[in-house]
């Protein structure tokens, strides 16, 4: 049997690990692999913890739980590292575990000390240029001493991973044709965001309870899932939907975020918007096919900036899934060129009236052969993004590594 160390900095029961890491590990664990996940949690909730503790174990996982510090940021992050060094060494020593996974650049640090002292197989899940998007958000200042710092490390775990993952395909390029690779024929394979298409499929009714909840009954209803700082143009979208409503009266804005709604609710209100016009709510992850399944269509507006060439949101995929129709902005990781290609939805180059304008008349024609358009979505959800296909990437990868 093979056994994987799974190293995340985000928590377990975050959402993005309940969609994009989790699932992956029940399905290695069905394949026969032996996962040991370690992670660093947020909530102080026991119960949760105690409930996921129980369904991992129900699919051999083990999984180790520590406390995520958050400040004084630095040295804050610092700790969680070496804590992960001295724990993963622990495990690996004593579980007999034979390649180190590490998702992103934090785990990576922990993951390259690990496999260093072990001499064990080391597995850099990207998922994104870490100080590339900290400077491009503004979080950090580009050539400040964190940026440079980051940037030299990340540098050094692409050159020492045994094999990379990255979410696309253009920046599986880019990093073959840049110098952050010593060896141009190290193996890079690409996982995209993927999603439980058994989960996330067009329902057969509308759920009439939620609809009336959020007022949605007779709405022409756009959905935006996910946080709405930093990187996520809320006014964008909210000025595309102010030109929809001079198209679409009936039309409404659901926006469903987890950590940001009071910032949302105060661009609402300088936009002149109010909750008959968007709503601004939140849904757990086991709820969201339900959500949605309210909309028409799914929208999101990404800065598009170099660390974005690494980006596949998750709710592209469970929008796709789903069946929606989408509007999205260029310039985001591979999902412009397949929503063109495959004639999914729109794709807004410029963010300005005329633009969303023409943008909704070419939504408007595709809409008229909404039923094809829906199997186009579902069966391209099934085709790239399938959970299926990412665990059997993953798999590949596991026993090449194993058997070398």
């Amino acid at each position: 049997m093979i056994k994987s160390l799974f190293i995340s900095y985000n928590g377990a029961l975050e959402p993005l690990m309940q969609s994009q890491a989790i699932p992956y590990l029940k399905g290695l664990s069905e394949k026969g692999v032996g996962s040991f996940l370690l992670t660093f949690e947020k909530t102080k909730d026991k119960e949760r913890i105690r409930n996921l503790k129980r369904e991992l174990e129900s699919y051999n996982i083990e999984w180790h739980a520590f406390r995520y510090h958050k400040r004084p940021s630095v040295p804050a992050t610092l700790l969680d590292i070496f804590i992960g060094i001295v724990a993963g060494l622990c495990l690996v020593i004593s579980k007999k575990i034979d390649i180190i996974h590490a998702r992103a650049t934090v785990p990576a640090a922990m993951a390259y000390v690990i496999a260093k002292i072990t001499r064990k197989k080391f597995i850099f899940d990207v998922r994104g240029l870490m100080a590339e998007e900290y400077a491009d958000g503004g979080i950090w200042r580009r050539e400040s001493l964190r940026h440079k710092c980051t940037l030299y490390f990340q540098k050094l775990f692409l050159k020492s991973a045994d094999e990379l993952v990255v979410i696309t395909e253009n920046i599986k390029n880019f990093l073959y044709e840049s110098d952050y690779l010593d060896k141009k024929n190290k193996k890079i394979s690409v996982v995209s965001c993927c999603v439980d298409t058994g989960r996330f499929r067009k329902a057969s009714s509308r759920n009439e309870a939620l609809r009336q909840k959020f007022g949605l009954m007779g709405k022409f209803v756009f959905l935006y899932i996910g946080s709405v700082g930093t990187w996520y143009m809320l006014r964008e979208m909210m000025d595309f939907f102010i030109a929809t409503k001079s198209v679409i009266s009936n039309s409404h804005f659901l926006i469903l975020t987890h950590v940001d709604k009071d910032m949302a609710k105060r661009v609402r209100d300088e936009k002149g918007l109010s909750s008959k016009d968007i709503t601004i709510d939140e849904a757990g992850f086991n709820d969201m096919p339900e959500y949605i399944n309210l909309a028409d269509v799914g929208i999101f507006f990404i800065k598009p900036v170099f660390s974005k060439r690494s980006s596949c949101p998750t709710k592209f995929a469970e929008y796709l899934s789903c069946g929606l129709p989408l509007v999205i902005n260029s310039k985001i990781g591979d999902t412009d060129n397949i929503v063109k290609e495959r004639k999914l939805g729109v794709v807004i180059d410029d963010f300005d009236k005329d633009s969303y304008l023409s943008g909704l008349r070419e939504l408007s024609v595709l809409m008229k052969e909404k039923e094809l358009l829906t199997k186009r979505s579902r069966m391209t959800a099934e085709e790239l993004f399938s959970l299926e296909k990412g665990v059997s990437v993953y798999f590949d990868i596991y026993r090449r590594l194993g058997c070398n």
